[in-house]
């Protein structure tokens, strides 16, 4: 597999400053794909480059390691652990439906006490709280 370093990996691996490449990449001696070095390509122009002396080549290797691991048969979990999750997972959404609830039931409840107070307000108190009023209705029945 060909790795792709950035100018700075490479940099570090051939022993060279990055101005060094940037400047072998404009003379289109290195080729880049993605804003990024092929390893291949960095040691036709390098061949004498040590990989390893960096890291790189075992930290790519750890890397790689780790990303199949991830995928690797063994890491899909079994029944239990899938049940668990289910049944977490439906104690959490019993407990959001409650909390909806209550939010609404509040809701109500504050769209009634404004209309009570609306009723005992001058005009120009009615009128900010009818707006205030109108504004709460139509965001609750957005959320519906």
């Amino acid at each position: 597999m060909d790795h792709l370093l950035s100018l700075s990996q490479a940099a570090r691996m051939v022993g060279v400053r990055r101005k060094t490449l940037q400047g072998l990449i404009q003379d289109g001696r290195l080729k880049v794909f993605e804003g990024e070095i092929r390893m291949s390509e960095l040691m036709k122009e390098f061949p004498e480059a040590d990989a390893d002396r960096s890291g790189m080549l075992d930290k790519m290797r750890r890397n790689q390691d780790a990303a199949l691991f991830k995928f690797l048969p063994d890491s899909v979990p079994d029944r239990e652990q899938i049940a668990g999750e289910i049944h977490r997972l439906r104690l959490e959404l019993a407990e959001a439906r409650g909390e909806i609830t209550a939010y609404r039931q509040l809701t109500a409840e504050l769209k009634g006490r404004l209309y009570e107070m609306q009723e005992q307000c001058d005009k120009r108190q009615g009128v900010m709280l009818g707006a205030l009023i109108t504004w709460l209705v139509q965001r609750m029945n957005q959320r519906r």
